[in-house]
């Protein structure tokens, strides 16, 4: 059983430091995947998606290195809800800014109610080791493994300071030319929808032939694109519908979008139950669904949408905004 480091490329100094504190306790280089640096990552000439859909599918052990640049990843994300539906076991550990009250993280695929650990934490670094034993040739020489967190730790105590300092420049960047970047961009868009032919979809997908076409009902759109945002394959129904429901409507108040999906997520639901896209995966002891999960195919295609299709997405996400008079109704906890 390999382990899967599932990261944002802008973690990669925390998941290098984290591959050489695995290598230095004695699990082979040949068992971990960590797609930010070459010696553990793609061949030369493999297609990424397929590699890493090839990798996950052999049912990894996941450590999911959760910081916010993952949550802002929607590549993170779907790398996330694809290993999360198919992964053998998973451990998640925390950059020092991450914030465990998130809504990303109380939302998300993962259960928030299990237990990670931060990634400075020496005592936890020491249980995950000795957790690392039952499946993994882990050396017994305590000094060695004593020593080899001291480095580890010592390497990482001043990723944070670097990443804030990275920020911070970065988000004053932004703000000097934003104004000016707006009204370029409006006046460009103007352009091009006035200059450019229409795109069309070439795909064989019916249902994203069918959204092209304008045929979906905006909570069916809308409902992709709360599968695509958190990450979750798997969707409340029944007794449960309530509690998915209230999940939606705190991304509504989130991401400035209407009641749309959360007032009709039963017919959504029930649309793409009949067409296929999802099918019953828990029952209550009485036979009842209460879970229903997402289609294997519709899965590995919102892992890779064609950019056209997360444009019409988009387009209909913006063509639902809230108003003001919608009075949140979710108690924030």
């Amino acid at each position: 059983m390999k382990i899967f480091i599932s990261h944002s490329s802008k973690n990669a100094n925390y998941g290098n430091a984290l591959v050489n504190l695995l290598t230095g306790i004695g699990i082979s280089g040949d068992q971990i995947i960590f797609t930010s640096n070459d010696a553990y990552g793609i061949p030369i000439g493999q297609n990424i998606f397929d590699w890493l859909k090839n990798q996950i599918i052999e049912k990894p052990y996941v450590l999911y290195l959760l910081s916010p640049e993952y949550y802002k990843s929607v590549a993170c994300l779907n790398e996330m809800g694809a290993a999360w539906v198919i992964e053998n076991k998973h451990t998640m550990i925390f950059t020092p800014n991450f914030k465990l009250d998130s809504y990303e993280f109380q939302n998300g695929a993962i259960d928030p109610r299990e237990i990670g650990f931060y990634i400075n934490n020496n005592d936890k670094l020491i249980a995950f080791i000795d957790s690392l034993r039952a499946d993994y040739n882990v050396t017994n020489n305590q000094v060695l493994i004593n020593q080899k967190i001291r480095e580890f730790l010592d390497s990482i105590k001043d990723f944070h300071i670097t990443t804030t300092k990275e920020i911070k420049t970065e988000s004053l960047k932004k703000s000097v030319i934003a104004d000016a970047k707006t009204v370029i961009k409006k006046e460009t868009l103007k352009t091009e929808k006035s200059n450019i032919q229409p795109k069309k979809y070439v795909g064989k997908s019916r249902f994203f032939n069918d959204l092209m076409n304008g045929k979906l009902k905006d909570e069916e759109v809308i409902l992709t694109h709360y599968i695509i945002d958190t990450a979750k394959f798997r969707l409340f129904t029944g007794w449960q519908e309530e509690e998915e429901i209230k999940n939606i409507k705190v991304w509504e108040d989130v991401n400035g979008i209407n009641n749309t999906l959360s007032t009709k997520y039963e017919s959504a639901l029930r649309r793409f139950e009949m067409k296929k896209l999802a099918t019953v995966s828990a029952v209550t002891s009485g036979g009842n669904p209460k879970e229903l999960q997402i289609s294997e195919e519709l899965q590995d295609e919102l892992l890779d949408l064609p950019e056209i299709i997360v444009e019409k997405i988009n387009e209909i996400i913006e063509n639902n905004p809230k108003v003001e008079s919608e009075q949140s109704e979710v108690d924030l906890w």
